[in-house]
């Protein structure tokens, strides 16, 4: 009995020793991850709009919208992310 409690109290301590150097380094670019991928959902809205207001032939204006919506989940995956390693 006390050999299970030992194993798995090393266990948690390689999980966290290990959890902590990753949540750090993903919480240091979280500023810049949110703004490189806010920008890009942003300007993919922007230039499907402009582009479908401009008439450009055989525009593909749902795909367009849907990359968009890709990066917006995208970045709440990577907040997803910093959740699982701040535990």
């Amino acid at each position: 009995m006390m050999t299970g409690d030992v194993g798995r109290g090393a266990l948690w301590l390689l999980r966290k020793s290990l959890s902590l150097p990753v949540f750090v380094f993903l919480a240091i670019l979280e500023p810049v991850v949110r703004f490189v991928l806010g920008s890009l959902a942003l300007l993919c809205v922007r230039a499907a709009f402009f582009f479908k207001l401009t008439g450009a032939p055989h525009f593909p204006l749902a795909l367009m919208l849907g990359t968009s919506h890709g990066i917006g989940v995208t970045l709440i995956g990577y907040h997803a992310l910093l959740r699982v390693f701040s535990r």
